[in-house]
């Protein structure tokens, strides 16, 4: 797959003045007498700034690296072969969503919400693994976003629940210990039909 990408740009922008900044994604016109195009995403977070008017920020090399990744995951396409990314494809936005989330949302601590350690078999980590979060609030699927020697950075595809109160919602961003990254047929949303507990 050939990794080089138009430039692409987040628009960070508070438009209906609500206080939150919505980030949408922004290709910037290529040819001649093409138009930018935008495509909104969920995620927004709490502004501090006291203009309105929208700010463009430049996809950073991780962002990219990101992205590619997670394509690479999803896309069966043989190494050195160009391939075209249509961005109205529900897949790809769902990438962008998590490359968005990745950059944007803040993670929420996780110190007191690990589940106690089980004894299982570990599999290898990779970025866009989906996995299952050992949590107190029972083991929630999520996707690989970053990971290091220490942790894993997360996003939540289950919300965390407790006696029905929502105590993390999905598309959280975590930074968690990597002894609580299980292999996503230990998720509860999980149906676990291939899974094989020991």
């Amino acid at each position: 797959m050939n990794a080089e990408m138009q430039p692409l740009f987040w628009r960070i922008s508070d438009q209906d003045k609500s206080g939150f900044e919505a980030v949408s994604l922004l290709m910037p016109a290529g040819m001649a007498g093409e138009e930018s195009a935008e495509f909104p995403t969920e995620v927004c977070f709490r502004s501090n700034r006291s203009s309105t008017h929208p700010v463009d920020l430049r996809w950073s090399e991780e962002d990219s690296d990101l992205f590619m990744n997670l394509l690479d995951r999803l896309m069966d396409a043989d190494d050195g072969e160009d391939i075209e990314v249509d961005l109205s494809d529900n897949v790809i936005q769902g990438i962008v969503q998590l490359v968005a989330l990745a950059r944007f949302k803040t993670p929420w601590p996780t110190d007191e919400i690990t589940g106690e350690d089980i004894i299982t078999e570990r599999e290898e980590l990779e970025i866009g693994d989906l996995v299952a979060l050992n949590t107190s609030f029972g083991y929630a699927l999520a996707v690989i976003v970053g990971i290091d020697s220490i942790d894993a950075t997360c996003v939540l595809m289950d919300s965390l629940m407790k006696n029905n109160e929502l105590q993390i919602p999905d598309h959280s961003l975590l930074v968690i210990n990597r002894h609580c990254v299980l292999p996503a047929a230990f998720a509860d949303s999980d149906t676990g039909e291939d899974a094989v507990f020991h």
